[in-house]
């Protein structure tokens, strides 16, 4: 087989490839335009009304020492966090993403 040949042997398969990319982000495009719409109808400020805002204090009392509450919350979710800040605003956004996405209500 030619140079010539190879050359438009790969640049066809190129163009199926790039085809099929472009079919499936398509459709991962409007299955995202329908979870969108879907979450749309929901009341959203029930939802974040039934979430639980974490605060360092709230935190210390429900679960007790920075190390216990860092190992539950990096098994639960993989969180990894040097201070009680960090693990309070992680956790928090986390959980409301879950709420925002439909997994907690």
């Amino acid at each position: 087989m030619s140079l010539a040949q190879r050359i438009r042997n790969n640049v066809a398969r190129s163009r199926r490839t790039t085809s099929e990319i472009l079919g499936a982000t398509s459709e991962l495009v409007q299955a995202h335009e329908r979870i969108l719409e879907q979450l749309d109808t929901f009341n959203q400020p029930t939802l974040l009304a039934k979430r639980r805002i974490w605060t360092i204090a709230v935190m210390k009392r429900e679960i007790g020492g920075f190390k216990a509450a860092k190992n539950h919350f990096a098994q639960a979710y993989g969180i990894k966090a040097k201070s009680w800040a960090i693990l309070v605003d992680k956790v928090n956004t986390i959980e409301s993403a879950l709420v925002h996405l439909g997994y907690w209500q």
